[in-house]
């Protein structure tokens, strides 16, 4: 039975229990990744939740404060073997930790390719972020603003070009409509910034003969809760009437 597995890692700041925190609680989950909850125990539910594109539900396979934190989806997919993911804290000397991060299948691969692929990025970008949130904003509670259509082949550069992030480099600032700050990182289909309140990334993920267009902003502190609640249905709204010309651009 083949594995198809992802592994990545990243050098964080923060002792091993703040990461701990970060990566194997909902609230620090949602830093980083996406709104979850962790019943942290072996045998625990976790839970991620995906916007339009529902819920992930796990079970808890490891629970090694602050080191080790595993956990196995087995209801992913129709037919799939269960995807496991593990998240293994390192200390570092200077203050920093080393995060390793495994995940997809350990056996059954064979027949989930474009899942672990198109999971691959994803990743690497959740660690990025990881890093970013333990630089500049740790220990602070995150509130998501999230908006997301559905184009035709090739929305991206409209999109992209429409939200003033088209054509964006690494280190420039974008001041666009909606989102605007520091580009952090542009990869593929995919822009990174950061503000004053935090992260946003926008992106597009084709498939199947559409393009899912993404903004999704993590928003941190008290501030930052007041700014997601008024960025969300901004987002939305733009996102209703701007996508279909995205899509035809």
């Amino acid at each position: 039975m083949t594995p198809r597995l992802v592994r990545t890692e990243m050098e964080v700041p923060g002792t091993p229990e703040q990461v701990w925190e970060a990566i194997a609680t909902g609230p620090g989950i949602a830093c980083w990744f996406v709104p979850a909850e962790v019943d942290g125990r072996v045998g625990g539910e976790i839970v991620t939740h995906h916007g339009p594109y529902g819920d992930s539900r796990g079970v808890v396979t490891a629970w090694e404060p602050p080191r080790r934190f595993a956990y196995e989806e087995r209801e992913w997919a129709d037919g799939a073997p269960p995807w496991a993911t593990e998240i293994v804290v390192e200390a570092r000397s200077g203050g920093t930790c080393l995060v390793r991060l495994v995940s997809g299948l350990f056996s059954g691969g064979e027949d989930w390719g474009d899942e672990i692929d198109s999971s691959d990025a994803g990743w690497a970008l959740g660690m990025e972020n990881l890093q970013r949130y333990l630089t500049h904003f740790a220990g602070l509670r995150c509130s998501h603003a999230l908006a997301v259509g559905v184009g035709g082949e090739g929305a991206w550069p409209g999109f992209a070009a429409a939200l003033g992030v088209g054509g964006a480099a690494e280190g420039e600032r974008v001041d666009g409509p909606l989102v605007s700050g520091v580009v952090e990182r542009v990869l593929g289909e995919m822009v990174l910034l950061r503000d004053d309140h935090g992260i946003v990334e926008v992106y597009a993920h084709p498939g199947d003969g559409v393009t899912h267009l993404v903004v999704r902003a993590y928003r941190y502190g008290d501030a930052g809760k007041a700014v997601a609640a008024r960025e969300e249905p901004a987002l939305r709204a733009w996102m209703d009437e701007h996508v279909a010309a995205a899509a035809q651009a």
